[in-house]
């Protein structure tokens, strides 16, 4: 059986801004990648659905941008 190549790490690729909603009805944090329109959220523990108010786009764009999408973020030890 041949040696397997040990893995090198991987850098990533994209990033997406995760915004945390408290349930309304059990207090469970709720995680919605950048949610720039209204919808109505459900909570993984109860199932409760409520509203959330949505996230400034052009904001998650710019963190986006000054990241170049997560890449810039990468520990400098790994590059």
């Amino acid at each position: 059986m041949p040696a397997k190549k040990p893995l090198t790490p991987v850098k990533p690729s994209g990033m997406e801004l995760v915004f945390l909603y408290p349930c309304p009805f059990c207090g469970q944090t709720v995680p919605m990648a950048s949610p720039a329109k209204p919808v109505l959220a459900q909570c993984g523990n109860c199932r409760g659905r409520f509203p959330i108010v949505p996230v400034d786009e052009r904001t998650v764009n710019f963190v986006k941008l000054m990241t170049a999408c997560g890449k810039a973020a990468v520990d400098p030890d790994f590059v």
